[in-house]
């Protein structure tokens, strides 16, 4: 199987890199600085880098950003640069990534426990992640060529805990490695309109 992993300098693309490779799969480890590079956000960007890699078994995204602020102190650029980065930029991969993707291959997208376990300062991410897995449902009936695709909805992940556990208190972190097998389940297995809740 050849995969594509986007985002695969972050800590769960690292991750999801290896678990594909310990499966056997030829893996093509994509992010802005890679050769070639990709950028979710840029449309122009995605387009070149899928003509230039060729074709794909399994396209997988371990990426997407969105600020996290009080709903309070929120304003319209917040939500616009979650919109634009984490949903969009997933879109885009789907979207461009289409033609690409052999017959009967997948896509898993990323979003998160913040879908059903608001935090505090979570509401854009909250918000962009329902409209992921709103997206993930809604594409599964339009699909063709028995491609499918599915969401892992991780926890915060234990590695990156110096960065984010202070939003999370009181919860569980996952291990990067237990997010990337979920990941591997998904472009290995059968199933389609799922979230995979790593949590």
């Amino acid at each position: 199987m050849r995969v594509l992993v986007v985002g695969a300098s972050g800590t769960v693309g690292q991750a999801t890199v290896k678990a594909f490779t310990d499966q056997g799969d030829e893996v093509v480890a994509a992010s802005r600085n890679s050769s070639p590079g990709i950028d979710i956000t840029d449309v122009g960007s995605v387009k070149e880098f899928f003509n230039q890699a060729g074709s794909f078994d399994a396209i997988v995204a371990t990426l997407g950003s969105a600020p996290f602020v009080h709903l309070k102190n929120a304003n319209t650029e917040d939500f616009q640069a979650g919109l634009n980065n984490k949903l969009q930029g997933q879109i885009n991969l789907v979207l461009h990534g289409l033609p690409h993707l052999a017959d009967g291959g997948s896509f898993t997208l990323i979003t998160g426990i913040l879908t059903q376990h608001p935090v505090e300062k979570s509401v854009v991410a909250s918000t962009v992640n329902g409209g992921l897995e709103a997206f993930t449902y809604a594409a599964s009936t339009d699909l063709p060529r028995g491609i499918r695709i599915n969401t892992v909805s991780p926890n915060a992940v234990e590695e990156s805990l110096d960065t984010y556990g202070a939003f999370f208190p009181g919860s569980e972190p996952v291990s990067a490695q237990s997010v990337a097998n979920a990941f591997v389940r998904s472009a290995h297995g059968v199933e389609t309109s799922q979230i995979f809740k790593v949590w």
